[in-house]
């Protein structure tokens, strides 16, 4: 979900160079779904190629692609299944890039696309960067600053007259290569520019709210943290918590209800001191209180509780026949008898596995238990804190 910070930059920098505002937020949406920064909050979104490290390696610094080789950071063309191996979550991409830039910093950004449009590296000096590492930290500075990459891209390479048209199969040709196709940019764009114009219609009547930009949920996250009411993380982002922590500040300050920020609300918040009371018998709740008044979260891992004890039951009644310890215990044939079916049941499923299935069956079974008590505890710890508070 975009922020209202991206779109006025986008829809800004759109109407200044006569572009129809939701082709140009159909682009970035593709490229990376509005997400300007890495988890760090300083790096611009990226995606480092490894085929683009292999070949601006050879044209910079020749003598360092052996190592990149060695370190699996370079491979001399694109591959599906290597490509992108280690870079699914934002972490990952982080440490991939920092890898890179241990064997050369400028040819590692030359070899990753940057920020809300995906600039790559390499197309720094085109686009009147001095370089790619330079270009790389012009992006850190700001959305405005990735809107400004993305515009110069569109321009240098004379798209924007497609933009114009929406023709999106030709755009997508020269923004995203030969390869546009295989990941339906085209019609990914086509999609999302019909979305937006809907979007922006709604936006202007008043009837759709984008998610409040970085700034301003920093601020909010942070007040509302020290007024006591849970908004999860302080990472300026505006997630559900974040919401719902506004709209119970709302809610006792006599508001208009919202879940976002306006005018009003942050001049209370600012000026409020009043950390937010919860009830006693909130704090002192049990999980049998919880359980007694219905909470469905409680009820859905208890069941799930019960089926991990069952699989910890069943598969020590299946090491124990194994090993021979049933006939031993010729007291508890009864008991045996009546989980025999469910062991049977967790033996049928696991008789391709190793004879010691078992062992396996009890280590689900005891994460599981474990797991399902965390909700349970993690449900109780939100109720006492005033997390569910309307």
């Amino acid at each position: 979900m975009f922020s209202a910070e991206i779109i006025d930059a986008i829809v800004r920098a759109a109407k200044a160079n006569g572009w129809p505002a939701s082709a140009l937020l159909a682009v970035v949406e593709c490229e990376t779904s509005g997400k300007p920064f890495e988890q760090d909050g300083h790096t611009p979104s990226l995606l480092f190629e490894r085929h683009k490290f292999y070949s601006e390696l050879q044209k910079h610094e020749p003598s360092k692609l052996k190592k990149a080789i060695s370190l699996g950071l370079a491979i001399p063309k694109w591959s599906r299944n290597t490509q992108y191996k280690d870079q699914g979550t934002s972490s990952g991409r982080l440490a991939v890039i920092a890898k890179a830039r241990a064997v050369d910093e400028e040819v590692a950004n030359r070899a990753a696309s940057w920020g809300l449009g995906q600039t790559m590296g390499f197309n720094a000096e085109s686009l009147h960067y001095p370089n790619a590492t330079e270009m790389v930290e012009e992006l850190s500075k700001g959305v405005d600053e990735q809107i400004d990459a993305l515009v110069r891209e569109i321009k240098v390479n004379h798209l924007d007259k497609h933009l114009v048209s929406k023709n999106f199969t030709a755009f997508a040709k020269g923004y995203n290569g030969p390869g546009y196709a295989q990941n339906n940019y085209d019609s990914r764009m086509r999609t999302a520019d019909a979305r937006w114009v809907r979007k922006l219609e709604q936006i202007e009547k008043g009837d759709f709210e984008p998610k409040p930009g970085k700034t301003i949920t920093m601020v909010y996250q942070t007040k509302l943290k020290s007024l006591g009411f849970n908004v999860g993380k302080i990472d300026g982002d505006w997630g559900d918590l974040t919401t719902g922590a506004t709209s119970a500040f709302q809610r006792r300050e006599g508001l208009k209800i919202t879940g976002h920020p306006n005018d009003e609300t942050t001049a209370l918040l600012d000026k409020s001191e009043d950390k937010r009371e919860i009830a006693p018998e909130r704090t002192q709740a049990t999980v049998d209180d919880l359980r007694a008044v219905g909470s469905q979260t409680v009820a859905a891992a208890d069941k799930g509780s019960l089926m991990s004890k069952i699989l910890v039951g069943a598969g020590a009644l299946g090491g124990a026949s194994q090993t021979g310890v049933l006939d031993q215990a010729q007291g508890m044939v009864d008991k045996v008898n009546q989980l025999k079916g469910i062991m049977d049941s967790v033996h049928d499923l696991a008789h391709a596995l190793a004879p010691y299935w078992w062992v396996g069956v009890i280590a689900v079974g005891f994460v599981t238990w474990k797991l399902y008590g965390d909700v349970i505890k993690r449900r109780l710890q939100d109720h006492q804190t005033g997390v569910h508070l309307g």
